[in-house]
């Protein structure tokens, strides 16, 4: 039960296309381990995406070129482990599905048959979905990532904005299209102008969600290391930050070395001690074996 006392249902693909049907806003989540899969899911997510932000994020990659595919396999087990509602979706690492068609099905379904992933989340143009089409075919849901793409920065020359001008933008449409033919559930759409966000969502049959392309009438998508302030690296630009916690931690962290280095840590009450009697047995077979 939820806390208005309706029963929850686990999301589906099928229940994130009514949801675009009826006008309902989607609320997507990057999640990268079990404590805040906890609590995401306490919260209430419509999807629990397991980005290439969590390599980064949690364990210092700088980029997510250099992200091993177990790494990412490893974060989604800690997700959907816990997560009992949200769809959980699994970022296809850098060229985990680009070499060969049976390779790119071999790695989806281990995203899903190890990882516990719902669906697979893939970047790309209209050239990928034709493996993208496969991987739907062998009966993986996709979730389509266009825009920015951190996986491909050296083809898109960095992380910056795209689509600006009319011919960017007609190119990411153009892609974006070709994914929905090849068969995807929806479309994450990252750093773009608002323009080209608005006529996908208002044209594509499946939802597409926003993140750092301003307002979707569809759903919106953010990292939750970026939503708390918890990464080894700054806040990307395009993303807001809804409370910061490196302070908090600072502040225990802090008050925690100071205590130890003022003897005052550990404290008493939670110091356990042997009887009086016991403690002179211990001392009698010690000093006795020395």
């Amino acid at each position: 039960m939820d806390r208005s006392g309706e029963k929850r249902r686990k999301v589906t693909p099928k229940l994130l296309q009514e949801k675009k049907n009826r006008g309902e806003l989607i609320v997507a989540l990057g999640v990268y381990d079990s404590p805040m899969a906890a609590i995401a899911d306490e919260v209430g997510f419509d999807l629990l995406i397991n980005g290439n932000a969590g390599p980064m994020s949690l364990l210092g990659h700088p980029t997510p070129i250099d992200v091993r595919f177990d790494e990412q396999l490893v974060l989604m087990q800690a997700v959907t482990r816990i997560a009992r509602y949200g769809l959980t979706v699994g970022h296809m690492p850098y060229m985990t599905y680009n070499i060969s068609v049976p390779e790119a099905i071999r790695n989806a379904a281990r995203l899903i048959a190890e990882g516990g992933a719902d669906a697979v989340k893939c970047e790309g143009n209209k050239h990928t979905a034709k493996t993208v089409a496969e991987i739907v075919r062998a009966g993986i849901p996709v979730m389509g990532h266009m825009g920015m793409q951190a996986s491909r920065k050296l083809e898109q020359s960095g992380y910056g904005f795209k689509g600006r001008t009319a011919q960017e933008a007609a190119k990411i449409v153009e892609d974006t299209r070709a994914f929905v033919d090849a068969g995807v559930v929806g479309i994450i759409l990252e750093y773009v102008p608002n323009e080209i966000t608005q006529y996908l969502a208002k044209t594509l049959p499946v939802p597409v969600i926003s993140v750092g392309g301003g307002p979707s009438p569809d759903g919106i998508y953010i990292a939750s290391s970026d939503v708390v302030g918890y990464s080894a690296f700054p806040k990307p630009k395009h993303e807001a930050a809804f409370v910061d916690v490196r302070p908090l931690i600072q502040q225990g962290l802090r008050q925690y070395k100071q205590e130890v280095l003022s003897q005052q840590y550990p404290y008493a009450e939670y110091t356990q001690h042997m009887t009086q009697e016991e403690h002179k047995r211990f001392l009698d077979v010690v000093e006795r074996s020395a």
